[in-house]
C-alpha cells in the first residue's frame, strides 16, 4: 500500500486518481463520501493529499519536499515550512533538503539577511510574524481535522479544513513575498499587504484630485463585483470574483488612507500657521512704530493666503 501511494505523490498526481487510491485504502468514510461527490477544489484536493501522506507513512517535512516526476500541481505546494531531516519509508531513504524555517539549523533571519537591515520595507516584518501565526494555526486545525471521528458533521469539517488550508496557502503566500525580495531587492507584491504598501507608494506621487479618483473608481467596482459573487456559479468564477473584489478593496484602502495621511498633515499644518498668526496679531498689538507694523502686516497677509490655500485643500480632501 505504501509503495503504491508513494509512487503517486511522486508523480504529477491526478486528483481522481488520488481518490481511487483513498476509496481503496482510507479509514474515514466521510471523508470518501465527500470526495465522491463533491468536484475538485484546492480545499479538497488539499485534504486528499494530507490524508494519503499519512496512508504512505511520510512525514509532513518528507512530503513536502519529497522529489516529484513532473511539474507540482497548480493547486498546492509541494514546499511548506518545517524542518531538515531524514525519513525511512519502507527501506527507502529520503533525504529532506534545507527547507524553511528549519530552526536546529539554522536561524530565519540567517536566510533572510535583509530582515536585520534598517532599510527592509516594514510591511515584510510585519508579514514575519503573520506568517508564524498562520504555520501555528495550521498545525493547531490540521491535528484537530485528524482527529475528526468518521461520524462528525460534514459542516464541522469543513470548518477546520478550511481554516486549515487558508493558513497553508496564506504561509506559503508570505514565504514567496520573502524569497523574491531577498533574491531581487524589490517587493514582489502578490500578497494583499504587499500589494497596498505598494500601491500606498505610488499614490504617494499623486495629485490629490487623482488619489480620490482612483477611490472613487475602486468602490465602484468593489460593488460591481460584490454584486457578482451572489449570482456566480462555479468555483473558478466564484475564486476570481473574490480575487477582484480583494484587489479593488485593497486599491480603496490605499487611496482612503493616502487621503487620510495627507489630511492629518493638513490640519497640523493649518493648527501651526494659526498659531503664528496669533502670534503676529500680538506683536503687532506690542509695537507701534509704523516700519514694525507695516513688517508685521506684510507677514501676517502671507500667512493668511498660505491658511486660505490649506483650508481649501482640506475642502476638497474631505469632499465625497
Amino acid at each position: 500500500m505504501k509503495e503504491k501511494i508513494i509512487a503517486y505523490l511522486s508523480g504529477p498526481r491526478p486528483y481522481r486518481e488520488g481518490i481511487a487510491l483513498y476509496e481503496e485504502y482510507g479509514l474515514n468514510l466521510m471523508l470518501k463520501a465527500t470526495f465522491r461527490r463533491n468536484t475538485e477544489t484546492e480545499l479538497l484536493r488539499a485534504t486528499l493529499m494530507e490524508e494519503l501522506r499519512k496512508l504512505a507513512g511520510l512525514s509532513e517535512t518528507a512530503f513536502r519536499t519529497m522529489q516529484r516526476k513532473a511539474a507540482d500541481s497548480p493547486h498546492i505546494s509541494s514546499a511548506f515550512i518545517g524542518a531538515v531531516g531524514e525519513i525511512n519509508a519502507e527501506e527507502t531513504i529520503v533525504n529532506v533538503p534545507v527547507t524553511p524555517v528549519v530552526e536546529n539549523v539554522i536561524r530565519f533571519r540567517d536566510r533572510f539577511p535583509f530582515l536585520n537591515s534598517p532599510d527592509c520595507p516594514d510591511v515584510l516584518k510585519i508579514l514575519v510574524a503573520d506568517m508564524f501565526t498562520a504555520y501555528d494555526l495550521y498545525l493547531k486545525t490540521f491535528r484537530e481535522l485528524g482527529e475528526l471521528p468518521d461520524d462528525a458533521e460534514l459542516e464541522q469539517a469543513f470548518g477546520i479544513a478550511k481554516t486549515t488550508v487558508e493558513n497553508y496557502l496564506e504561509d506559503r503566500s508570505i514565504w514567496e513575498e520573502l524569497e523574491y525580495y531577498r533574491d531581487n531587492h524589490v517587493l514582489l507584491g502578490k500578497h494583499p499587504r504587499v500589494a497596498a504598501s505598494l500601491a500606498s507608494d505610488e499614490l504617494s506621487n499623486k495629485s490629490d484630485l487623482e488619489v480620490m479618483n482612483i477611490r472613487k473608481n475602486a468602490a465602484s467596482n468593489v460593488s460591481k463585483w460584490k454584486k457578482k459573487l451572489e449570482t456566480v456559479e462555479g468555483e473558478e468564477e466564484r475564486a476570481k470574483a473574490l480575487a477582484a473584489v480583494d484587489k479593488w478593496e485593497s486599491m480603496k484602502s490605499a487611496a482612503e488612507k493616502e487621503l487620510e495621511n495627507r489630511k492629518k498633515k493638513l490640519i497640523f499644518r493649518k493648527g501651526t500657521l494659526e498659531d503664528g498668526i496669533n502670534g503676529l496679531l500680538l506683536k503687532m498689538e506690542r509695537f507701534s512704530h509704523p516700519c514694525d507694523r507695516g513688517e508685521f502686516a506684510h507677514l501676517l497677509s502671507a500667512k493668511k493666503c498660505e491658511l486660505a490655500d490649506l483650508e481649501e485643500c482640506l475642502n476638497r480632501l474631505s469632499y465625497e
